[in-house]
């Protein structure tokens, strides 16, 4: 949810992850003979069909020679738009303005509030701000998904499922009103109709958790739990000062916790998961992140960073059972050696969403290991925010808050290991 990028002297530059390969120039070929092109005339009028196959029309009515050989039936209607035959990934791509219209205000059908503020326009769009916000979620927000199987579905069978869910539909519109929100913070209308649109998803949300989980619910409970930790994780003004470390107030700490609900919902949701829409995504993801990080380190501290190992207390014997902080170590670890590119930019995303209660429960305490541990993490989102440009709302912001609260510290491991996380974040560091 993209917020504008502040780059400072001590911020860290993006292109220096880059590896740029210079090839000595090319010898430059002969010229050609130049042949002027036979003059023809283009078809502006053709049929539907010669436009899709992006040949040329002979524009023969009632049935042009091309469609008679082909034995398919001619269409010059010019009222059919060639995006809807192509058939692109999402299904509201196949659906006029006014159908689309007519689908999201029926999955909304229960609350005539909605229907209401639906209605309303902002000042230089025609279209009622239910259908802005939702064609903003399907071509723009879902671009920040990483995963390609993760985005296919969100573009196609979970907006299937959103026409007939409204704590779905709510809640991606309430996903396409932050984003607009955000870029657009003069118009109040977009605030307002964000926090509507997501004090209704939550209301429904809550209200749907109450019965059992079935394979009639299961896609919209996973779907909608996907997108719940977003409004935490994009607060629409943030302040380093506002951080749960500077402020110990334990719920401000709560934005982390709820990164944890996919998996609380998936170990519910476990018996119909084979038949869910996200069955297949999740198979490739799974096998995917045990590629990552089953075949990294296992105990003992080898390829972790020796400072952090030290603080932690991991020696060669360590284990996940034996060391709340050793699970995360291991991850970081894995997702530091990624290259850098949206793919694995969301694979390190899930990092937060990994940690285990008793290593929140020491970052709940501001446990200087647990936090720097976090800073490490904080530090290479930061790196990352090319790709997922949600990491100014709040995480930047998070990782200066750690940089601050240990920045005093005595302890020259501690001093060493900020540095990183305070030059992708953009912090200067008293002692540097």
């Amino acid at each position: 949810m993209a917020a504008t990028r502040v780059i400072t002297s001590t911020s860290i530059d993006i292109r220096s992850w880059q590896t740029v390969f210079r090839l000595p120039p090319p010898k430059r070929p002969q010229s050609p003979p130049y042949h002027a092109r036979r003059p023809h005339k283009k078809s502006r009028a053709g049929c539907i069909i010669c436009k899709r196959r992006r040949v040329k029309c002979d524009e023969t009515r009632p049935s042009c020679r091309r469609c008679e050989k082909l034995g398919v039936s001619c269409n010059y209607s010019q009222n059919q738009d060639l995006q809807q035959m192509k058939e692109p990934d999402g299904t509201v791509f196949s659906l006029s303005l006014k159908d689309l219209e007519s689908k999201v205000n029926q999955a909304l059908a229960t609350d005539s509030d909605c229907l209401e503020i639906g209605a309303l326009k902002t000042a230089n769009d025609a279209r009622p701000i239910t259908i802005v916000a939702f064609q903003h979620f399907m071509n723009h927000s879902t671009d920040t998904v990483g995963h390609p199987s993760i985005r296919h579905v969100m573009k196609s069978d979970m907006i299937r499922v959103a026409f007939g869910c409204p704590h779905l539909m709510y809640t991606i519109l309430g996903v396409g009103g932050l984003h607009l929100s955000r870029i657009r913070p003069q118009d109040q209308t977009w605030r307002l109709a964000e926090i509507y649109f997501w004090q209704q998803a939550i209301k429904a949300y809550q209200a749907a958790l109450s019965s059992k989980v079935s394979p009639q619910n299961v896609d919209a409970l996973l779907s909608t739990c996907m997108f719940m930790g977003i409004t935490s994780l994009c607060p629409d003004r943030f302040e380093p000062t506002d951080s749960w470390v500077l402020t110990n107030a334990p719920g401000a700490m709560n934005w982390l916790c709820l990164q944890s609900g996919l998996r609380t919902i998936i170990e519910l949701a476990g018996p119909y998961i084979q038949s869910s829409i996200w069955a297949s995504a999740f198979q490739q993801t799974h096998q995917e992140e045990v590629q990552l990080y089953e075949d990294g380190v296992t105990q003992g501290r080898d390829g972790l960073d020796p400072d952090l190992a030290d603080l932690c207390g991991v020696d060669d014997s360590t284990t996940t059972s034996t060391n709340p902080y050793y699970e995360p170590l291991k991850i970081l670890a894995a997702i530091s050696l990624l290259e850098k590119n949206m793919k694995n930019a969301s694979q390190c995303a899930t990092f937060m969403g990994r940690l285990e209660n008793d290593f929140l429960a020491l970052l709940r305490e501001r446990d200087p290991p647990a936090l720097l541990i976090l800073a490490q993490w904080m530090g290479l989102m930061c790196t990352l925010s090319e790709w997922q440009p949600w990491v100014e709302g709040r995480i930047r912001g998070e990782c200066k808050a750690i940089c601050m609260y240990l920045e005093h510290s005595a302890d020259p491991r501690i001093q060493r290991l900020l540095r990183f996380p305070a030059s992708a974040c953009g912090y200067s560091l008293a002692y540097v």
